[in-house]
């Protein structure tokens, strides 16, 4: 490379960025409440309506207690979606043909930068019902330290960190981040077209 940085002021080695740029050719954009609806789904399906319905069961003689109990359970959820909606950030994820700009979990954390050469492989994958893209980077330590960037200086419960590391492991990085609101297998393709131009 004939310089040390690109266009973006972006050295050419992995770097965090409060945001990422918006003029990339390729950029994945969020609308908060859609991010929030796709990634909370399963725990619809899973937690919140068989919950309802056990208390419906157990409430069944009484219609208030039934409501009041059902309205507990739809508040949890809204709650539930209103959280994930406060921590997206938009643009999830951009690219160009110097490297990838990320936010991984695609929550408030800065954007991480890597270029290509330190990208080692692009897929993407279904987990909990929400595709991801996931990146391996070449070396290993970006994976740990993206990790404790994820779990440092913010409360994390136990089911969190539980949910959390379980992603990482059925994903095998934890360099991930859900693709809402686009074609996982188009993204994909223009990624690699962008890895490609190198």
């Amino acid at each position: 490379m004939s310089s040390s940085t690109d266009r973006h002021g972006t050295l050419h080695t992995p770097s965090l960025h409060g945001r990422v740029p918006d003029d990339l050719p390729v950029l994945l954009r969020s609308n908060r409440l859609a991010y929030a609806l796709q990634v909370t789904r399963r725990r619809l399906l899973t937690v919140h309506l068989p919950v309802a319905a056990v208390l419906c069961l157990i409430a069944i003689r009484s219609w208030l207690v039934t409501v009041v109990l059902l309205a507990m359970v739809g508040l949890h959820y809204v709650v539930t979606c209103l959280d994930e909606a406060a921590k997206v950030r938009s643009p999830l994820l951009g690219a160009d043909d110097h490297g990838l700009f990320l936010r991984p979990n695609g929550v408030l954390q800065p954007a991480l930068h890597l270029p290509w050469p330190h990208v080692k492989k692009l897929a993407v994958q279904r987990d909990s019902g929400v595709w991801m893209l996931c990146v391996t980077p070449r070396d290993p330590g970006e994976d740990k330290r993206a990790q404790e960037r994820e779990t440092a200086g913010r409360f994390y419960g136990f089911w969190r960190i539980l949910r959390y590391q379980r992603t990482v492991r059925r994903l095998g990085t934890s360099l991930f981040t859900p693709i809402v609101g686009a074609d996982p297998d188009r993204l994909l393709v223009d990624l690699n077209a962008q890895r490609g131009a190198r």
